[in-house]
């Protein structure tokens, strides 16, 4: 303390001199007194030229009269300062600041002087504006790419119907003379005909998957679970589970069903042993979001290939050993993304099978879950 009491008027002179922003000192109404040297540094001005309000022939003439007028209402109010604008340099270049105020007051509450400081932001708001290109640019491409992949999706399917009637009509014409190899061709041509068809029907659901914002809901995803479980008609004696643990909690409920009814979808799809197969979907608290697991005993997935399953059209057996176009975990991703949750895999219990983890934001708060680790 004693020593502190020994700095001299010049010694804090020196001090704000050397700090990187430019500071400055105003009288109650608002006169500026004093600026420190860089402000001098970087205006190019006089003492005389900025006393008072003559900080006013730096601003840009675009943004002065509304600074002037944010400025006054501070200094008549007594409220904190904060602004951005761009500030004039000696080279006649402008350059953006973020301006801080705050009034010192006496032991009555009386503002005795304001002290303000002024800091270069020119780097970080070339940043944002570029950030704002690419977010522009990007949603644009986004666009434009669900738009061809739903146009591309549903004009295909009409020449896809023609070339199914066609079949039917060969099939038909030849009844009883399709024998051997041309029976058995016949009927991979219509199995490749109903892949085409999944996959056009997938590349649409993936293109309008979270395409717009859906209505907030009560949900009970338990019974939401249960439901499903006799929408996507399992096989008989395959068995799906909605544990007690499933929630009711406030949700957009088109993507929620959308995703949980995919992963149900895609479990019984690559079953091993459907006759006697069990899925088992459960809940539990993830901060501000739910993490929901979707568990089978499947054969599973192997750790190396867990991240490529979440691509487009990707599957691990040959096309002709499984029906489906390999889009389903990406609509899920795509839909747990939109949420602002996580979606990733695990080993099932006992290991085998497979579990699906993805977080989903509890009460509408869409984007809260963007922190959780999985």
């Amino acid at each position: 303390m004693e020593r502190a009491a020994n700095l001299t008027t010049d010694d804090f002179r020196a001090l704000a001199d050397a700090q990187p922003q430019m500071a400055w000192v105003a009288e109650p109404n608002g006169d500026i007194i004093w600026y420190n040297q860089r402000w001098y540094d970087y205006t190019g001005t006089t003492i005389e030229q900025m006393f008072g309000w003559g900080w006013r022939d730096v601003h840009h003439p675009d943004h002065v009269e509304r600074v002037v007028e944010r400025i006054s209402e501070a200094f008549r109010t007594g409220e904190p300062w904060k602004d951005t604008f761009p500030l004039r340099g000696a080279d006649g270049e402008y350059r953006w600041f973020l301006s801080l105020a705050q009034p010192h007051r006496g032991p009555d509450g009386a503002i005795l002087r304001w002290f303000g400081t002024n800091t270069d932001i020119t780097e970080r708001k070339g940043l944002e504006r570029r950030l704002a290109r690419h977010a522009i640019d990007l949603r644009r491409s986004n666009e434009e790419l669900e738009q061809f992949a739903y146009v591309a999706s549903h004009d295909l399917k009409a020449p896809l119907r023609g070339i199914e009637n066609l079949v039917g009509w060969i099939e038909e014409d030849l009844e009883g003379s399709l024998t051997g190899d041309v029976q058995t061709n016949m009927e991979l041509l219509k199995s490749r005909v109903r892949r085409l068809d999944s996959l056009l029907d997938d590349l649409l659901a993936y293109s309008r998957a979270g395409r717009a914002d859906a209505a907030m809901d009560t949900v009970d995803t338990k019974a939401l679970v249960e439901e499903l479980g006799v929408l996507v008609s399992p096989p008989e004696g395959f068995a799906i589970t909605a544990d007690d643990s499933l929630p009711t909690l406030r949700a957009a409920r088109a993507p929620l069903t959308q995703a949980l009814q995919n992963l149900i979808g895609n479990a019984i799809k690559h079953h091993d042993r459907p006759a006697e197969g069990h899925i088992r979907v459960e809940a539990k608290p993830a901060g501000d979001a739910v993490e929901f697991v979707v568990t089978d005993d499947g054969p599973g997935i192997p750790e190396q290939f867990r991240e490529r399953v979440f691509g487009m059209f990707q599957t691990l057996k040959p096309r002709d050993e499984v029906e489906g176009s390999g889009m389903g975990l990406a609509i899920v991703r795509k839909l747990v993304d939109r949420q602002g949750g996580k979606v990733w895999l695990s080993d099932g219990p006992d290991g085998r099978g497979l579990a699906v983890h993805f977080t989903w934001p509890r009460d509408g708060r869409k984007g809260q879950a963007d922190g959780l680790d999985g």
